[in-house]
């Protein structure tokens, strides 16, 4: 399905909590210490956000491009193959 579901109680939860951050920009404005802080980490927050999306973003097109490079080689699973040279039926001692 290509068209995003949106329903009421959503949009009124948005509505909401926009509400609240206006307040708060608003109080933080008028020079309410507290509310300075809130929206420091409010601020924090979001940008921490940014910059996790921004990585997730990068890495999937290095490794996008690094399996277009190798032919769509698949990389050897870290613990279902045993590492080279070893024996897969010899227990470790």
């Amino acid at each position: 399905m290509l068209a995003p579901q949106f329903s009421l109680r959503r949009l009124l939860a948005w509505v909401t909590a926009s509400a609240f951050v206006c307040l708060i920009v608003a109080a933080a404005a008028r020079g309410q210490l507290w509310a300075a802080g809130v929206l420091i980490a409010l601020l924090g927050l979001a940008v921490m956000i940014a910059v996790h999306g921004v990585t997730f973003g990068l890495l999937c097109i290095v490794g996008a491009v690094r399996d277009r490079i190798q032919g769509g080689r698949a990389a050897m699973p870290p613990l279902d193959a045993a590492p080279p040279g070893a024996a897969a039926d010899q227990a470790p001692s």
